[in-house]
């Protein structure tokens, strides 16, 4: 069957070269797309995907897309674009319940307005959508204090192939019916359904924030610090320890002579509690033998850290989730020419690495991390992807997975391929 034949047979519209090659995934390109208005439309179209069959992939505003394997077949790009609506919003109640294709910043916005905020900072909120950042679990950098995407998810609505639409979980914060469905999908890479709405809990803005940044001579004491001040009743918002190289103009190098590792601090709250938080966070750091900064912070500086993991040049980014009392010695084992970004409050490192090294690289940080550890490939080239293992090894739960797959998706059409041990 020729091309056009193809696509003229596959559901969904037919589009040019050059939307494809905006929808390509890993060098893969879509014959046909879907734009589904609502949870029974996605629901409609992935029944007829699954007649067909066509292989689907996913689209949400592609923060995540260099995220997994690259997908077996890739037929038809199953676009979120136009289920954009914010449903349900009680903030008297701290909950509101969104369409999975809104972008966070425009939920953000909306909740702004009640003076509320879903603490969640995933990569590029202008174009990351709730329904990628569920798939994704993409957390950002304040899991240390505010938690995980599960932490603040009370509700889901998920399209299946099957073309049934399940829910589970409410609109309050106590309900907890359908959690383990929540818990499914959260993190699945839309390989089980396609998530169509999601109900938050949502919480009040703070009153004031503050960065702190201080230097360290060893990336072991900037880690102790950050963890003691994580388990601190003034715990910080977010902390992250990087190399000077990875820190934004004009605070890279080492010309401040405090040493080549920095532990910065978001410290948020009311006012009061920021200046308490302040305090003892210095006094930490100065025990540790540390250097607090008096430097000018650039009002973009978290909005860098925040999308430093997700770089698009030829650097490999890999991201380590190890036990905390472990993260010193995995930082131990990255090399030289390796840039660095840590949560020493939730045992997350990020790397980039040059291509040359990275298969190498990869398979010494998985040594170190162990079985108690994870090292998985969270951006790297098309050329190169192929010739890493992106996800390791899968883990000792994995034929439930497969399992789970085989239920929901018995024809294998959803983002085939792209998660853990092939699925």
């Amino acid at each position: 069957m020729g091309v056009k034949a193809r696509a003229q047979a596959l559901p969904g519209h037919e589009i040019n070269v050059d939307e494809q090659r905006g929808l390509s995934v890993d060098g893969l390109l879509p014959s046909t797309v879907m734009r589904p208005e609502n949870a029974e439309d996605a629901a409609r179209g992935l029944r007829l995907c699954d007649l067909a069959p066509a292989a689907v992939v996913v689209w949400g505003g592609g923060t995540q897309m260099r995220l997994g394997a690259p997908p077996r077949r890739y037929d038809v790009a199953f676009s979120t674009e136009r289920m954009t609506r914010l449903l349900e919003y009680e903030p008297a109640d701290l909950t509101c319940r969104v369409e999975a294709g809104i972008l966070l910043r425009d939920l953000q916005a909306a909740l702004r307005e009640q003076g509320q905020r879903l603490p969640l900072d995933p990569p590029h909120p202008e174009r990351a959508t709730v329904g990628g950042m569920v798939a994704a679990n993409a957390n950002g950098l304040s899991r240390g204090r505010y938690g995980t995407v599960r932490d603040w998810v009370i509700g889901i609505t998920v399209a299946y192939p099957s073309g049934k639409v399940a829910r589970a979980g409410g609109k309050v914060v106590k309900n907890v019916a359908g959690y383990d469905l929540m818990k499914l999908h959260i993190g699945a890479l839309g390989t089980l359904g396609v998530v169509a709405e999601v109900n938050f809990k949502v919480q009040a803005r703070p009153e004031m924030e503050a960065t702190l940044l201080a230097d360290f001579q060893a990336p072991a004491s900037a880690l102790e610090v950050g963890l003691k001040l994580a388990h601190q009743y003034l715990a910080p918002a977010a902390a992250v320890v990087l190399d000077h190289t990875s820190l934004p103009p004009p605070l890279a190098g080492e010309g401040r002579g405090g040493g080549p590792w920095t532990l910065a601090l978001k410290l948020e709250g009311y006012a009061r509690e920021v200046e308490a938080a302040k305090d003892q966070a210095i006094r930490f750091v100065r025990e540790a033998g540390g250097i607090v900064q008096e430097v000018e912070i650039p009002s973009a500086f978290w909005d860098q850290a925040r999308d430093w993991s997700t770089s698009t040049d030829d650097e490999v980014v890999l991201r380590a989730i190890v036990p905390l009392a472990a993260s010193p010695l995995l930082m131990a084992a990255v090399p030289p020419d390796a840039r660095v970004l840590a949560q020493p409050a939730s045992g997350v490192v990020d790397v980039r690495i040059p291509a040359p090294s990275a298969a190498a690289t990869l398979s010494r940080l998985r040594t170190t991390a162990g079985a108690e550890g994870q090292v998985v490939v969270t951006a790297t080239s098309v050329a190169l992807k192929p010739g890493l293992d992106v996800w390791g090894p899968p883990p000792p739960g994995f034929p439930v997975m497969r399992a789970l797959k085989q239920a929901l998706d018995p024809n294998g059409i959803l983002n085939p391929g792209r998660f853990v041990g092939g699925i």
